[in-house]
């Protein structure tokens, strides 16, 4: 792997570590609880951030054929913790994979978005899969914290 792709590995690496261990010792319910209907839960997260990474880094940067569909990842539920540690698990082995393939040619290569009906190159999609995943695992650790905030024997705000 090039040195310059070592970086990204490791660095999306470290995100996805995190965001496994974000959830591993919560419950099971805490998994699709959302304080909102309009905010994402843990499992909408996990499910969204990682589909994403397979897209940004394997279809957009790779030239991999990716099937998303984007909108049904905001309305999945009832995943197990053992099924997002999965989805987390492949996600990093699809992003280790591409990028230990990758050239500095394919920086420049441009791929069409049909999701985005536009064009993207390898720069593009590898900072915006870096991006991406630390936003939505920021947001991951907020849906925690929230989580932990109420005493769910009197379904109260602590």
């Amino acid at each position: 792997m090039l040195a310059y792709f070592e970086v990204y590995d490791k660095m999306l690496s470290e995100l996805l570590e995190r965001m496994d261990g974000a959830f591993s010792d919560l419950s099971e319910d805490a998994l699709d609880w959302t304080p909102d209907p309009a905010v994402n839960s843990i499992t909408v997260l996990v499910v969204h951030t990682t589909a994403a990474l397979h897209y940004w880094i394997g279809a957009m940067l790779g030239g991999q054929d990716v099937k998303r569909d984007r909108g049904e990842e905001f309305t999945v539920r009832g995943f197990s913790k053992f099924q997002l540690h999965e989805l987390i698990r492949a996600a990093e082995t699809t992003v280790h994979q591409v990028l230990e393939n990758c050239t500095m040619e394919d920086l420049e290569k441009k791929r069409y978005s049909a999701i985005h009906k536009d064009y993207f190159d390898g720069n593009f999609s590898l900072a915006h899969a870096l991006e991406h995943t630390a936003l939505h695992l920021g947001h991951l650790e907020i849906m925690r914290e929230l989580w932990e905030q109420i005493d769910w024997d009197q379904k109260v705000w602590l």
